[in-house]
């Protein structure tokens, strides 16, 4: 979508929700004075925001576990000296 001389600063999504979450949207969006679109916005907004924060807290890990190159063969034998 573009108008002329501008670019348009959102883009339109078609999605199919089942009824039991479409009537839980209006519900929500009824109870917070906003529109459906949006919550949509704000719910993915925080979705992906705790997602990629998950991710982070996962990198963290990353290099903590020490162990032998085929540790993930012998887990058993590394964990309980088996």
């Amino acid at each position: 979508m573009c108008i002329i001389g501008h670019v348009a600063t959102h883009v339109r999504k078609n999605i199919t929700l089942p009824r039991s979450l479409d009537e839980r949207l209006r519900k929500a969006a009824r109870k917070r004075g906003t529109s459906q679109s949006g919550l949509i916005v704000h719910l993915v907004e925080t979705g992906l925001a705790a997602e990629a924060g998950q991710v982070d807290r996962m990198l963290s890990f990353v290099g903590v576990i020490h162990g032998p190159p085929d540790l993930s063969e012998t887990i058993d034998e590394t964990v309980y000296g088996g």
